[in-house]
């Protein structure tokens, strides 16, 4: 029994190091959260993580997790965090400050990440850090002190020994039986109460830190605004995505978790490098200046065909040929830019792709810039894919003839080789919908910044390319919605959509991954048209309804993992899969 006991006892101090892991960093989380610009230390791990991992797993992970990539490493960070305090629950019973030392590391480490990074509060991402260390290092020190420990209780623990007979053994069995189960159901509990914590508390902080941005900045009418798009134009069919996105409806990417929060009594926008008047406006200084709208639609280097990585919206700033101006350019054009932002990620561009697409984004959709989508001032380029040529939370700006490597460009992506290709995805129908015989609506987008669309041709099985409807025309920067009509007909049936550029340039048939020259490819969807199958019960209909959503999820689920392979493999092989 005493090694039965034991295994119990080291089984319980893993559990309840579990449990102090994930208590710990949610109450660091919440702990930055409460504090003005502190950030936690999951981040600044979930940060490290991208800064750590090879360029290609990162390919392989967001083909696979697509927009949930963000709360897989959130839920990394904390696994790691858990694990650190299990870990060091089970050294803690005989080395007690190695086991305090393992299971406060991750805490230690992601704290120093995070000042390391200069994008926080120091005070606060302390604050928060010493918080995740000292209970999580508590927490497996005080097992092996006390018998029945509260943290102990409450992952099961309190078996009392019974002696070794036929009838004591068999309720021993069911009483661990009980133990895991009361131990399982105790660390969802925590688990779900740590969450919903973290959740408040980040809601909170996201609810205040953008009631001061819309309290501390008022922006300008611009000098040069576009006309208002008329309400037929915006209002489409469910299932089709926003013509012009607000705050809330476009799609948040980038490598950091979470957004920082920036102090903009000491933020400015450093111009320097090879100009004759280098500049540091704040934030009133460029809202100062003239400013104009632009209809700008970005896509993310990791869109799929036909994903949702993307997104329209009119921007309100400055074009970055006007602020350079100011700045006193020597005009060279083999120079390059340097965009640099407050969390250390870097892109290089041509100074003149710079000048001719660039805009400074101040605002978005008629309110000042979300923290989300880089406030006080983001980076947009026309053409380009977002990391490669669209910067958030931008800080300095730095003309040169030898630019450094950019962010991803250290990682082994090719600089300045992944301008936006012509495309076209189909919004609605959904792909695997089941739909009623006859007229039926097409509806999506296409695109082709910065030279623009001017014919989409949808194609129904093998028959012949038909031209669609286009709607309303935001300019070549934006996308360019298009609708058509369709005689459905009994039976499975494939539709396609392909798009030509205002030269004559038409959409590649060729599917490619993101790397190394960008995503290409013909966005395919299948639909089922016919009445579901009839039954005497209501349950054969409601199982017939549930068929098309499950085919979706199986398809998209192979199509990532698909997309996941053939992105390892054009790392691999250094071309297009």
């Amino acid at each position: 029994m005493s090694i039965h006991r034991t295994a119990r006892s080291v089984l319980r101090r893993r559990r309840v190091g579990l449990l102090a892991g994930v208590l710990a960093a949610a109450a660091g989380e919440v702990t930055a959260c409460a504090s003005e610009r502190g950030r936690s230390p999951a981040s600044g791990l979930a940060r490290g993580l991208v800064d750590a991992a090879p360029a290609v797993l990162i390919d392989a992970g967001v083909a696979v997790l697509g927009r949930a990539d963000k709360p897989g490493l959130a839920v990394l960070a904390t696994g790691a965090s858990a694990l650190a305090a299990a870990a060091g629950g089970h050294l803690a019973e005989h080395r007690p400050v190695l086991g305090a030392a393992v299971a406060g590391a991750p805490h230690a480490l992601g704290g120093f990440l995070v000042l390391r990074g200069g994008d926080a509060s120091a005070r606060g991402s302390a604050a928060a850090a010493a918080v995740g260390v000292l209970l999580s290092a508590t927490a497996v020190v005080a097992l092996p002190l006390r018998p029945r420990p509260v943290l102990t209780a409450a992952a099961g623990a309190g078996a009392t020994a019974a002696p070794a007979t036929a009838d004591t053994a068999a309720t021993s069995t069911a009483t661990s039986c009980t133990a895991a189960l009361t131990a399982a159901a105790s660390t969802a509990a925590t688990a779900v109460v740590a969450t919903a914590a973290v959740l408040i508390a980040s809601r909170g902080a996201r609810r205040r830190a953008s009631a001061a941005v819309h309290a501390g900045v008022q922006l300008p009418v611009p000098a040069r605004a576009l006309p208002p798009v008329p309400v037929e134009a915006r209002q489409g069919p469910p299932g089709l995505a926003p013509l012009l996105a607000r705050p809330g409806e476009m799609v948040v990417i980038d490598v950091t978790v979470p957004a920082p929060r920036i102090d903009l009594d000491t933020w400015r926008l450093d111009v320097a490098g090879d100009v004759r008047r280098p500049l540091s406006p704040a934030l009133p200084d460029l809202l100062a200046l003239p400013l104009e709208e632009r209809d700008l639609l970005m896509v993310c280097v990791h869109n799929p065909v036909g994903g949702s990585r993307m997104g329209c919206a009119r921007w309100i700033g400055i074009g970055v040929a006007d602020l350079l101006e100011l700045a006193g350019i020597s005009g060279d054009e083999r120079q390059w830019l340097v965009a640099e932002a407050v969390d250390g990620y870097t892109n290089v561009l041509p100074l003149h792709d710079a000048r001719a697409h660039g805009f400074l984004a101040l605002g978005m959709a008629g309110q000042p810039l979300p923290r989300e989508h880089g406030h006080p001032a983001r980076l947009l380029i026309s053409g380009r894919h977002g990391q490669d040529g669209n910067l958030k939370w931008l800080r300095r700006l730095t003309i040169t003839s030898t630019p450094p490597p950019s962010y991803w460009g250290s990682r082994g992506w090719i600089e300045g080789t992944y301008p936006v290709h012509p495309a076209s995805r189909i919004d609605t129908p959904a792909t695997h919908t089941r739909l009623h015989p006859g007229e039926t609506a097409v509806h999506g987008y296409a695109w082709a910044p910065p030279i623009g669309v001017d014919r989409v041709q949808l194609q129904v099985d093998t028959g012949p390319w038909i031209d669609t409807t286009v709607g309303i025309d935001l300019g070549p920067d934006a996308w360019l919605p298009f609708h058509a009509t369709w005689h459905a007909t009994p039976g499975r049936h494939r539709l396609r959509v392909r798009c030509r550029t205002v030269d004559g340039q038409w959409q590649q048939h060729l599917t490619t991954t993101p790397y190394p020259h960008g995503v290409q490819g013909l966005h395919i969807i299948t639909v089922h048209v016919g009445t579901s199958p009839a039954g005497p019960a209501d349950l054969l209909s409601v199982a017939a309804s549930l068929v098309p959503t499950g085919q979706r999820l199986g398809a998209a689920a192979r199509t990532r993992m698909l997309w996941a392979v053939h992105s390892a493999s054009a790392w691999r092989h250094g071309n297009r899969s």
